[in-house]
């Protein structure tokens, strides 16, 4: 995981420093904008994203995102019931750089339609103990664990908006990348199950369901083994940012 922390800072620091030309801008421009991400709460309310832009010329930015990251508890149809998470937690940081279109635009950045590379790193942890009410009315408990992560890097497409020159909307709607995924899934407790038993499919329906980007390591069975699978695949960014530009 260091590794992938090391090639995702490095990345979001080779953009940043390729951005830094010298260019024309008003001496009092506002180039800076703070925002708060909206779309890490689709999985969890608890999930706090802050951002960073920062304008360098009439046409360039790069902004830096970061925070904490956490998928959530849930239930699996009317047999099972998942405890709250213990030791939940992770994080997430990500990076780009911006081509805000001339032509297109009326006025400088960070106002208007802009596309360019980004990468991002996602971590996150979490444990769950799930109650299953079996068929003779007896009770059996299971204990799942899992740690995930997701390095990406791509192009993104979006536009956003200034409102009265001191607010912002800020829409990512189209980002393709080629992501790494790496985590382990196990699943214990004091059931026999396998991979054809209708309570492990009920709960790797439900994670693939929620969490497309686990498909492939469920897939590779890694849900029932204890070792950490790697795979490769291809990620989407969409994102909803608003901000106060100063």
């Amino acid at each position: 995981m260091k590794r992938i922390i090391f090639l995702s800072l490095a990345v979001i620091f080779s953009l940043i420093s390729y951005s830094q030309n010298d260019t024309i801008l008003p001496e009092k421009y506002n180039r800076n904008v703070i925002k708060w991400n909206l779309t890490p709460m689709i999985w969890s309310s608890k999930n706090i994203n802050l951002s960073y832009e920062r304008v360098l010329k009439p046409n360039g930015s790069f902004s830096i995102n970061a925070g904490y990251f956490v998928l959530p508890s849930t239930g699996i149809y009317d047999s099972l019931k998942i405890g709250v998470a213990r030791n939940n937690w992770g994080f997430s940081v990500s990076g780009d750089y911006r081509f805000y279109f001339k032509k297109r635009n009326t006025n400088f950045a960070p106002d208007g339609l802009y596309w360019g590379p980004y990468s991002s790193f996602h971590y996150t942890a979490f444990e769950n103990n799930i109650e299953v009410s079996k068929s003779d009315g007896s009770l059996g408990n299971l204990n799942l664990r899992a740690n995930l992560s997701i390095f990406s890097a791509g192009v993104q497409l979006g536009y956003q908006f200034v409102i009265k020159e001191k607010f912002t909307i800020d829409l990512i709607f189209m980002g393709p990348s080629i992501s790494v995924y790496s985590g382990k899934i196990g699943l214990r407790g004091d059931l026999n199950i396998d991979e054809n038993n209708e309570y492990y499919q009920a709960i790797r329906d439900l994670l693939i369901g929620k969490f497309p980007f686990l498909d492939e390591l469920v897939d590779k069975r890694s849900f029932s083994k204890s070792g950490v699978s790697t795979s490769m695949g291809y990620g989407l960014r969409y994102m909803i940012q608003l901000g106060y530009r100063f």
